[in-house]
């Protein structure tokens, strides 16, 4: 092992996801290599543990709750909640002591359940890489060792075994491993994302924790482009922007209350949807966030006019303050972080950061979208006779795309300010 500064080490976090636009053909077939029908899918999916994705959704929540508290409440965020949660998974099989009691309590698997979880996103990482028709969905880890630094072979197995993970070895000090690794989150998002990390990571760096995530699915019922027309799209503050608002009429799973009204736009043969949400104009993102959001059991079937502005949004930010605002504060801490589980160093290891980066894009064909996340270790029903609905988010609104088999959500958002897309 290579003499190293008598200072903490630190292990990145990178997960990062993309959402991106189908393209005017709206292709969107099922990744190389698929072999489950939707039956199939859905049967493998009904065995999995359902808390990995109860918790992973409600991490999401919590981190956009926090995320749009740091920013004000406006513009464009994007999170991908499986993302983040894969990316500190990972984190979490390097833990130990009070380090692993908070890394479980943030995933909801206690440190005497981590052989759960990991069996848990073992049985998930199939699923994932295989979404069926009309849908593209490819999940990839990695993790980068620092040169010199030897890796726990318990933690490696783990890695590997669980969550498919690539191992690498780079000189994460040296300007060729921000190129390594900007080319393999760029390889796994289809090129939506491709500077991931802009230097690279430091002398104290030993390890970074990759995760990618990329979608890409063609709406079931595409809109279409002729009933496309420029609208006015209300940011807030008295200001507004000129939209695409795509619409089409039909029948959809719909529910509203006086907060808000949401509807379920599904992509491929339905085993993934987009959930719309848009608050009323007396309320709010924030409120509807606070408030709850609608239960599947809350949609009936019902005919209308669904409109849904065509857009780009682009979000990048460090989790860690947003992360530890949620009570996981003992990863980040120098002095009582404990990874030893992870690498053989002879000076405590901590989270120096967790970079997360989304983009989406969604237009008449459908959505492609991808996400990135980095953990740096530093030292239906029949149609009712309801009258016909009408749905135009023409200010800020919320969107979840949901694996609707497996009850994952990949991406989470808040559209306060949408920007063109083609």
């Amino acid at each position: 092992m290579r003499k190293r500064p008598a200072l903490p080490f630190c292990v990145l976090l990178l997960p990062c996801i993309l959402l991106a636009g189908c393209g005017s053909d709206g292709s969107g077939g099922a990744a190389a290599g698929s072999v489950m029908n939707f039956s199939e899918r859905a049967e493998s999916a009904a065995k999995l543990d359902t808390r990995l994705a109860r918790q992973s959704n409600e991490l999401g929540l919590q981190l956009l709750g926090k995320l749009r508290e740091q920013n004000g409440g406006e513009g464009n965020l994007t999170v991908s909640p499986y993302s983040i949660s894969a990316a500190l998974a990972l984190a979490y099989n390097g833990s130990g002591g009070e380090t692993a009691e908070e890394l479980g309590k943030l995933l909801d698997y206690a440190p005497g359940e981590l052989e759960q979880l990991n069996a848990g996103n073992k049985a998930l990482l199939p699923l994932l890489n295989d979404a069926g028709p009309g849908i593209k969905l490819e999940l990839a880890n990695s993790v980068w060792a620092d040169k010199g630094t030897p890796l726990r072979k318990n933690y490696l197995k783990a890695a590997e075994a669980s969550y498919g993970a690539q191992v690498r070895t780079t000189d994460l000090s040296a300007e060729k491993s921000v190129t390594e690794v900007n080319q393999w989150v760029e390889d796994h998002t289809a090129g939506k994302i491709d500077s991931m990390l802009e230097q690279p990571p430091g002398d104290n760096t030993v390890a970074l924790l990759v995760n990618a995530l990329y979608f890409k699915g063609a709406w079931q019922e595409k809109f279409p482009v002729e009933r496309s027309e420029p609208a006015e799209f209300h940011t807030g503050n008295n200001t507004s922007a000129e939209v695409m608002m795509m619409k089409q009429t039909g029948n959809f799973a719909y529910a509203e209350n006086e907060d808000w009204q949401a509807v379920r736009l599904p992509y491929g043969e339905g085993q993934m949807e987009m959930l719309v949400i848009l608050p009323s104009e007396g309320s709010s993102v924030d409120e509807v966030l606070q408030g709850g959001l609608p239960a599947r059991d809350q949609f009936t079937e019902r005919f209308g006019t669904v409109g849904l502005p065509r857009f780009t949004a682009e979000y990048g930010i460090d989790l860690k303050e947003a992360v530890q605002a949620l009570g996981m504060k003992t990863p980040f801490d120098p002095a009582t972080a404990d990874f030893s589980a992870l690498a053989d160093v002879d000076t405590p290891l901590f989270i120096g950061s967790i970079i997360h980066k989304t983009f989406i894009e969604v237009n008449e064909s459908g959505t492609e979208a991808a996400a990135s996340t980095l953990v740096a270790m530093d030292s239906g029903a029949a149609p009712t006779e309801d009258l016909p609905f009408e749905m135009t988010p023409d200010r800020p609104f919320i969107f979840i795309i949901e694996d609707t088999q497996t009850g994952l959500w990949l991406f989470l958002g808040a559209i306060g300010k949408p920007l063109p897309a083609e």
